[in-house]
């Protein structure tokens, strides 16, 4: 797995992709997932604080879709929410 905090040596107008955590693709800043862990207290003696970054495709696969307001909304729309 490579870093996710990997640079771009060349100059130019676009901002530098970032890899997904999960499947290395590398993917526009402004379309990744921003993940952050923060353990109980009572295992932060153990487990520290992690952030990663991953595509659409990957955190769909996590199931984050469902923490998205516009995803709900898009959703509720059609009619076909699954909650109804």
């Amino acid at each position: 797995m490579k870093s996710v905090e990997r640079t771009s040596d060349g100059a130019g107008d676009e901002t530098p992709a970032r890899e997904c955590y999960r499947c290395d693709r590398d993917v526009a800043p402004r379309r990744l997932f921003r993940i952050t862990t923060e353990p109980p207290a009572s295992l932060s003696q153990d487990y520290q604080t992690a952030e990663r970054f991953c595509c659409p495709d990957c955190a769909a696969g996590m199931n984050l879709s469902e923490f998205s307001e516009q995803l709900k909304a898009r959703a509720g729309r059609s009619g076909n929410s699954a909650t109804k």
